[in-house]
């Protein structure tokens, strides 16, 4: 089984995100925050467990003691996974083959549910009500699909319908806030879409202040992940992304 190491500038866009909730939560004394995590990530957050993928291996750890994680399940899934994603009670992992969608009604112990397979490739994926947004890349490592925004119909969770392929060059984390995603494409930039017809996206844009890998929309800042660091913009308009910092 692989090791991951979360590079340094991982940790410092996390931390940022973190810092955020927490001053957030410390001017509104409301609940706990947790955070938002991007698309390419392998460990998220959701009713009070840490949620955990490897590349064969999802295991959940309860929080209710946060300062003593308690492992409480392990699933050998044996799919490739690349990232997991949370939205209402699901968990989406993006894997080498496809699609698998995780109830979490029992938090403790997902349960799969659906999933929509896909030919060989890399697989992070993002949720927006009953549309799944799924960028599958084509190259040596990652497998022979055709790169591009693959968009899926989740109305029904338990049957992912593929509804909409847009070729895009070089695929790789994306992003939504309101009605627009966001699409990092490496050096070939980062796409802005309006969504607002899910399965017809329009592009609007195509921000090349950096090579982007993924991004995450959180209060009006847009934090992206870039080769070279971060990259901040301002989305108060989120179609109409601002820069606010390039740090290296």
């Amino acid at each position: 089984m692989k090791i991951f190491i979360v590079p340094k500038k991982l940790l410092i866009l996390l931390c940022v995100v973190f810092l955020y909730s927490c001053q957030k939560e410390a001017a509104t004394n409301a609940s706990v925050q947790t955070g938002k995590s991007g698309s390419i990530t392998r460990f998220t957050i959701a009713k009070n467990y840490l949620y955990v993928v490897t590349n064969h291996y999802l295991s959940v750890y309860s929080l209710s003691n946060p300062a003593k994680p308690e492992k409480v399940h392990t699933s050998d899934l044996n799919y490739d996974i690349e990232t997991i994603y949370p939205y209402n009670n699901y968990l989406f992992l993006g894997t080498r083959t496809g699609l698998y969608i995780y109830s979490i009604d029992t938090a403790s112990a997902p349960s799969l549910i659906g999933l929509a397979k896909h030919a060989r490739s890399c697989d992070p994926v993002v949720v927006n009500d009953s549309v799944a947004f799924v960028t599958l890349k084509s190259s040596s490592s990652c497998g022979p699909a055709q790169a591009g925004l693959y968009i899926h119909d989740i109305t029904d969770i338990n049957n992912p319908v593929l509804k909409t392929t847009i070729p895009l060059p070089d695929p790789a984390g994306l992003g939504i806030q309101d009605s627009i995603l966001y699409v990092c494409c490496g050096s070939n930039g980062m796409k802005v879409f309006n969504i607002k017809d899910p399965y017809s996206p329009t592009l609007i844009s195509t921000q090349t202040d950096g090579n982007y890998l993924d991004v995450i929309p959180y209060n009006g800042i847009l934090i992206c992940d870039d080769m070279e660091g971060i990259i901040l913009y301002d989305i108060h308009e989120p179609g109409k992304p601002v820069l606010i910092k390039k740090i290296s």
